[in-house]
């Protein structure tokens, strides 16, 4: 499978994804709508054929043309799906549905659908597995469960559907994020040499760094499609779920002088859950871990020190994915129902 179709290729995930795809020599195409262009951290101008479009608009793209598609394209992450419930639907569920079937029409063989551990919400389990029940508590993670329902279904012995669950990501990427809980510590410290916690920092949360995740992803082509086809399986390493105080632990050991502040609150985020990877670890051995959250941190810290980045750069409107689609509406570039009215 050489010729690989991108959803969200302009993302946090998608931009590296996109590297490592180019360098291994896939030809690779992008569909993104381009709403996070401008949060760039670094250098970013990679080589590849972008198709600049809403992946609810594909009705006249041929996608006979690839192999495989990678499904990255949504609205990523609970908060962002909360800014409408109805929308998230949309785009998340609907879109990924019809893109799946009009890819297995037009004979695309492999299609590798992004989910989350997210949809496991608040356990009661001391650690899940692909068997525990999950427990959606947002918009976005219901969404999540639905698409793999669905895309269950849709599978069969001529178009196969991968289900990675994947952990929290964290870590550099030239299209940076910083409201992603390791990010968002990071850069706090760095630029304000303060943490502020809105939790008791007891919740746990199974990480993964985002160019681990994108080498799996490109394992998920390879893989033999007998082992993986209509099957979920949770995404990272065993040794890798995190209570919140253990990366304030680790992030205090890299920026001593920084403060972390427990502000008493109770944010809005009230997952917790311990996730297993033993079937991930089986089906896949030979995947080992480049960068575990010591090694991730510490290379994050170091790319924003080089930057220079500070107070100035923690404004919402650079890397935070709600503020920048809010900014956009409220400048009239997009409507409320995220299409580009310019």
């Amino acid at each position: 499978m050489r010729r690989i179709l991108v959803t969200g290729s302009d993302g946090y995930i998608g931009a590296v994804l996109i590297n490592k795809l180019l360098e291994k020599g896939y030809e690779v195409t992008g569909l993104d709508t381009l709403f996070f262009k401008n949060s760039i951290l670094g250098n970013y101008n990679p080589k590849y054929r972008l198709i600049k479009s809403d992946v609810r608009q594909i009705q006249n793209i041929n996608l006979s043309k690839f192999d495989a598609v990678i499904h990255l394209a949504a609205l990523s992450n609970d908060p962002m799906g909360e800014i409408d419930t109805v929308l998230t639907e949309e785009i998340n569920y609907k879109a990924t549905i019809d893109l799946a079937k009009k890819a297995k029409k037009e004979g695309i063989k492999r299609f590798i659908y992004s989910s989350s551990c997210s949809l496991y919400g608040v356990s009661k389990q001391e650690i899940v597995n692909e068997n525990s029940k999950v427990n959606p508590l947002t918009a976005y993670a219901k969404s999540k469960v639905d698409s793999e329902n669905e895309l269950k279904k849709i599978a069969d012995e001529k178009f196969c559907v991968c289900l990675p669950r994947n952990s929290t990501v964290f870590g550099y990427s030239p299209k940076f994020r910083d409201d992603l809980v390791v990010n968002n510590l990071i850069t706090s410290a760095v630029a304000l040499k303060k943490i502020f916690v809105k939790s008791d920092g007891t919740p746990w949360r199974p990480l993964i760094d985002v160019r681990d995740l994108a080498n799996i992803f490109i394992d998920f082509l390879n893989i033999d499609s007998y082992l993986v086809n209509g099957q979920v399986i949770n995404i990272g390493f065993n040794d890798s779920n995190y209570q919140v105080n253990d990366i304030l632990k680790i992030i205090k050991e890299q920026v001593p002088l920084c403060a972390v502040i427990y502000t008493g609150e109770h944010g809005a985020d009230t997952r917790s859950y311990r996730v297993s990877f033993d079937k991930f670890v089986s089906l896949f051995p030979s995947t080992k871990q480049e960068w575990p959250l010591q090694r991730s941190a510490r290379d994050l810290i170091d790319k924003l020190e080089k930057l220079m980045f500070s107070e100035k750069d923690l404004n919402p409107n650079n890397y935070n994915r709600i503020e920048v689609l809010k900014r956009l509406i409220s400048d009239e570039k997009i409507d409320k129902k995220l299409f580009w009215i310019h």
